[in-house]
């Protein structure tokens, strides 16, 4: 990835966001998180900058471990739009958890730069409150919220109009 002008990795799409017997088999049959942390390893012995997601102190440490510039605390996937998440954590519930994550990859390296991302964190205003109540967290990680909530909201605001037009 570097040869070819990568400066960066991240474990995405990642087992992470899998549950119940899927993540089980998964995992029994070595295609699990320890792969991700692994690759994570390999990109950061390469000087390669490493952000990849957790989902819990275990793998808040191993992340840490293996050389992770950046955690980012996945809350699950983005609420809000026409196809966010409706099953989602409230952003209270979210609080003791990255608080937690972050704890435990500092625990590992005090460097280490902790973001939040996903599940109810969508808009400003609620990355703004999740900042404010996780001191070790130092911002937030977007992809949905940048890129997909805006979209569908430009989009069907110019359909609207486009809708609109009386002839």
């Amino acid at each position: 990835m570097k040869a070819i002008g990568f400066s960066g990795v991240q474990n995405f799409p990642t087992v992470g966001l899998i549950g119940g017997n899927c993540r089980k088999n998964l995992e029994e049959t070595g295609m699990g998180f320890a792969k991700e942390v692994d690759m994570i390893r390999m990109a950061a012995a390469k000087d390669m900058l490493c952000t990849p997601y957790i989902f819990s102190e275990d793998d808040a440490c191993a992340m840490a471990e293996a050389g992770a510039d950046i955690v980012v605390c996945h809350m699950g996937l983005t609420t809000g739009g026409a196809i966010g998440a409706e099953t989602a954590l409230t952003l209270d519930d979210c609080i003791p958890q990255i608080n937690a994550w972050a704890a435990a990859a500092k625990s590992v390296n005090p460097e280490i730069i902790v973001l939040c991302h996903g599940g109810p964190i969508a808009q400003p205003e609620d990355a703004a409150y999740i900042l404010s109540h996780c001191l070790g967290c130092h911002g937030f990680y977007g992809a949905s919220s940048m890129e997909r909530l805006p979209a569908e909201d430009a989009l069907i605001a110019q359909t609207k109009k486009f809708k609109n037009i009386k002839r």
